[in-house]
């Protein structure tokens, strides 16, 4: 970490080269991190790179190789999340985070949604008194055109590193294959390089609007970021009690600014029989107030919601005057082993280290196919399950919690991982299963 931007923190108060973007960066510096992955390269083909990487203007070349790649994120919440690009820690084995005053942890995955290029990080082990700084953000939608924004972010390894610009333009298209992946793209012509991907996108105030997430493979000076309100309504569908904890409430909300400005929060998604359901509380509902307080934006929420507790009451008070009045209910969660079989039709185990060393993967903990479904013959025994929808698989209860609320029917994607062997040549492969669920 350079000493250069300690000193940015401490500008003199009365000095003309204290700018409004020297103001900003030393608002956001402390709420950067520094993003290292090891990762195993997989081998793919050309006809089957995933939409963000033809985006990102990268295709896999054949052949494996033990790959350490640099990039960014942010931190959203103090306790240790950090928000980050889905691509920046894809087919990561191992994440290492440094922190701005240079301390250095491991990371896991908590949740990856690879289409919408977003993914969450938990930081493990941070000492109890350890203070982390979260980003400021703006509101949702406040954008500017032609304002000065200011990428930060890890470009090539080189910690602590901005680039000003302005932003040039807003609801950019994102096409994969004839179809819009995207429209709402943030453009910016300050200079966004390798590694910056995760970083913020900041304005003169030093709020994030933004994440940096890729540059245009034909030309410099032209880069991209996903917009602030896209960020805060993906991670509102994780942070809540029954994704992680053993609550259920059952409800998840979102914001974004209408034509007139004014910011609207709503309820995005109801699950079924769960306790807002129960209450009468649907998705589309205008949200006034909650338990009396009324909140402006969605990551207000994210700790009320997250860190709620058996038999805690919430009331949703809506625009037009109607109440629903809910309890937080003890979620008990069927064995995950069960649930693989019945609803995916895979026999699962959990992966011991010697299991681990044995079938050549380079992580120790995990679930893998002990019986695979004759019906999806991409899926192989002895493959590891990484993912089911946007939840990172790590032991068996994460299946549980991955398919709680799905339907039968529902097609759901399932990543795995084959460890493969072609003569004196071993290489992983990562794959997508649609599995239709049972």
């Amino acid at each position: 970490m350079f000493t250069s931007a300690v000193f940015a923190l401490n500008p003199e108060p009365e000095s003309e080269r204290v700018t409004p973007t020297v103001k900003a960066v030393a608002e956001v510096l402390p709420s950067v991190v520094n993003l290292s992955t090891e990762k195993m390269v997989a081998e793919t083909d050309n006809n089957n790179t995933d939409p963000l990487e033809q985006w990102n203007g990268s295709v896999p070349g054949r052949g494996t190789h033990k790959d350490y790649s640099l990039g960014s994120g942010c931190i959203i919440e103090a306790s240790g999340y950090v928000v980050t690009c889905a691509h920046v820690v894809y087919r990561a084995t191992r994440i290492n985070v440094t922190l701005f005053d240079g301390s250095r942890y491991l990371a896991r995955t908590i949740a990856s949604d690879e289409l919408n290029d977003i993914a969450l990080l938990k930081i493990i082990g941070l000492e109890p008194d350890k203070k982390l700084q979260p980003v400021k953000l703006a509101l949702p939608g406040d954008l500017l055109l032609g304002e000065t924004v200011v990428v930060v972010g890890n470009p090539y390894g080189l910690g602590s590193t901005i680039s000003r610009g302005v932003l040039s333009a807003v609801g950019r298209k994102i096409v994969y294959q004839g179809k819009i992946l995207f429209g709402d793209i943030l453009q910016t012509d300050a200079s966004v390089y390798p590694g910056n991907s995760g970083g913020p996108l900041i304005n003169i105030n030093g709020e994030m609007i933004g994440i940096s997430a890729a540059i245009h493979r034909d030309a410099r000076g032209i880069g991209f970021a996903i917009p602030l309100q896209r960020v805060e309504n993906t991670l509102a569908r994780w942070f809540v009690p029954e994704k992680y904890g053993n609550v259920i409430l059952g409800f998840v909300p979102a914001n974004e600014r209408l034509a007139d400005g004014r910011i609207r929060l709503f309820v995005q998604e109801v699950r079924p029989d769960s306790p807002a359901w129960k209450s009468g509380l649907r998705a589309g509902t205008d949200i006034a107030s909650i338990n009396g307080v009324k909140y402006e934006t969605v990551p207000q929420l994210y700790n009320i919601l997250a860190n709620a507790t058996d038999n805690d009451k919430f009331v949703v008070a809506a625009i037009d005057g109607r109440k629903f009045t809910f309890t937080a209910e003890k979620l008990t969660l069927n064995d995950g082993s069960m649930i693989a079989g019945l609803r995916l039709g895979l026999g699962v185990k959990a992966l011991t280290p010697e299991l681990a060393e044995a079938l050549g993967y380079p992580i120790s903990e995990g679930v893998i196919v002990s019986a695979p479904d004759a019906a999806q013959p991409e899926i192989k025994r002895g493959d590891l399950l990484i993912q089911i929808g946007d939840t990172v698989i790590y032991g068996v209860q994460d299946i549980a919690r991955a398919l709680l609320h799905k339907n039968y029917g529902d097609s759901v994607p399932v990543g795995v991982v084959s460890f493969i062997r072609e003569g004196d040549r071993n290489y992983l492969y990562r794959k997508v299963v649609i599995i239709k669920l049972r």
